[in-house]
């Protein structure tokens, strides 16, 4: 056991020691959930044990009920770093704690009890086992309830009308006829707005919803700059400068309980396969947020009433092919917060002229543009990142149907060969392994930096085939702790396996196998690299309208 050096003895013997009792404890941090999951891109979810949750050690002053010390750790830390926060609790506490040392010790777990006995058995301090904390019970309840709790993103007293518009505009479902780039003009002319230009996303099959730019320049400026700017701070300035409001649909999968619960208590219908709807705004100077305030909310709701009504009105003509002139008036009512009734009548038409425009530079744009696929995988397919022992790989190599082996040589090093696991049914299995040899088989798997339409960071999940095309099969957020603990000790297997690892293609994606296949459910198994991000070149992906590649934020 590691002990305190005579000179760190001597340093906190000089401390006042107090008649106090202190509770120390190591707990898993509440599980990130990422705000908005996914369209209908496959988000991979990892399901981890609470060991493999960054932890938090807290060490609080029970007689002064105080924080004294609080640091966060990654889960493979020894006992050594709760003595590391212990000794900062005693020389340099957070304020207002002043320096000094207890009387006694509490903490939950007998190997700790037995350890910290050791470490400070020289400092005459009585350290005991309980089984209860209460007091950081109670500060962990209090950060469970923060990560759990969402604020509302809408104002109450709006929530029932625009949820009830989005939802009509759920149920047209424009996306399904009308691209980006086809602009439609709602002359609100109240709340400080004049006309918004809405555009359509999800004509890909990726993010779905409308964005109402508050005038004609903010979103030409904003097509323009990203059609001519290159660079990283470019392109980040370009986002930061639109003006507009907006409502995207997001798959209730990842929301919990309570927020669903909230989500009915609006009229909005949760299925099995649901969405629902993200409120927001972007300007210039206040950044980007994912809810709205009064006037804001109000306005969103005339626009997506407006637009509705347009829709229901020409959505045939919408459909047949170039963006038609149309043009139509619509009666509004409109209900504040002080239960003020006010009639309007707003004109919605379509503006076939400037969305020509826009298309010439979204043309020049994806002429230079990646292309990133999404539709070589099986609908409802599972995507998973695992670890494959080294005896099932032996195994695989000499009896999977479908093997290929790029002749690569790597050592067996470490407990596992990191893979990612594509889960779907035998037939559409067997239909995924003839395209990917039509495809030229798998040259490997990269992690590509990206960043979302609310400007949030994250890592898109690429499978690069034989003959370049890139195929996406995962979103990994910065802010899902225990995703980016799983994705790194997943690139740590490939480094120590030479940048090698596997692709495996499974049948028996319900029931018991799901996620956890036999050996006899693999049909496909392939040895590939894990590509370095520079080497494909992409830089920092980002999802606009006008992108083949929108992802959720």
């Amino acid at each position: 056991m590691t002990t305190l050096n005579s000179s760190t003895l001597r340093r906190l013997k000089k401390l006042k020691q107090a008649p106090t009792v202190w509770e120390g404890d190591c707990r898993p941090l509440p599980r990130s959930r990422g705000q908005h999951e996914g369209t209908n891109l496959i988000h991979i979810h990892q399901n981890a044990i609470e060991e493999d949750r960054p932890q938090c050690i807290i060490w609080v002053d029970g007689s002064m009920g105080m924080v004294r010390s609080m640091d966060i750790v990654e889960p493979e830390v020894g006992q050594e770093a709760f003595v590391r926060a212990l000794l900062q609790a005693m020389e340099r506490p957070q304020s207002p704690a002043q320096m000094g040392m207890p009387q006694k010790i509490l903490v939950r777990d007998r190997s700790m009890q037995f350890y910290l006995r050791g470490v400070l058995q020289d400092l005459n301090i009585t350290v005991e086992y309980v089984e209860q904390l209460p007091l950081i019970d109670e500060i962990f309840a209090n950060i469970i309830q923060h990560t759990s709790a969402s604020p509302p993103t809408v104002p109450v007293e709006q929530a029932p009308a625009l949820y009830h518009q989005a939802d009509l505009l759920c149920c047209q479902a424009p996306w399904e006829y009308l691209w980006d780039h086809e602009v439609i003009a709602v002359e609100v002319n109240g709340w400080d707005l004049g006309t918004l230009y809405a555009v359509v996303m999800g004509r890909l099959g990726l993010e779905q919803g409308a964005i109402f730019y508050r005038s004609k320049e903010s979103l030409m400026q904003f097509r323009q700059r990203i059609a001519e700017n290159e660079s990283e701070d470019d392109l980040e300035e370009t986002f930061l400068h639109q003006d507009c409001l907006f409502v995207l649909f997001e798959s209730t999968e990842s929301l919990t309980e309570p927020e669903l619960t909230s989500l009915r208590s609006y009229g909005w219908p949760i299925t099995q396969d649901s969405v629902y709807p993200i409120f927001g705004m972007l300007h210039p100077l206040e950044g980007g947020r994912p809810f709205l305030y009064d006037e804001e909310a109000i306005a969103l709701t005339v626009a997506i009433d407006s637009f509705n009504q347009f829709l229901a009105q020409h959505g045939n003509k919408l459909k047949s092919g170039d963006l038609p002139a149309l043009q139509g008036q619509y009666p509004i009512q409109v209900t504040t917060g002080d239960r003020e009734t006010t009639n309007l009548s707003v004109t919605v038409k379509t503006m076939p002229e400037l969305s020509e425009e826009i298309h010439g530079l979204v043309e020049a744009y994806e002429d230079k543009a990646p292309l990133i696929h999404e539709d070589l995988w099986p609908d409802k397919s599972l995507f998973q990142l695992l670890a494959m022992p080294w005896s099932s790989i032996k195994t695989l190599r000499s009896s999977a149907p479908h093997h290929y082996n790029a002749d690569l040589a790597f050592p067996e090093k470490g407990d596992a060969l990191s893979g990612l696991l594509i889960q779907t049914s035998r037939p559409k299995a067997l239909d995924l392994i003839r395209e990917i040899e039509k495809l030229g088989g798998i040259k490997g798997i990269c992690f590509n930096p990206a960043e979302s339409f609310l400007g949030e960071t994250c890592e898109l999940g690429l499978v690069v085939m034989g003959n370049g095309d890139l195929h996406l099969f995962g979103e990994f957020h910065d802010d899902e702790a225990d995703s980016e603990l799983v994705r790194k000790k997943w690139k740590q297997r490939c480094k120590t396996a030479k940048g090698n690892c596997a692709v495996i293609i499974a049948m028996g994606a319900t029931g018991l196998s799901r996620g956890n296949p036999d050996l006899h459910h693999i049909l496909g198994y392939y040895e590939v690299k894990l590509i370095p991000a520079k080497e494909l070149g992409l830089g920092t992906l980002r999802a606009e309208p006008m992108f083949d590649f929108d992802f959720d934020f």
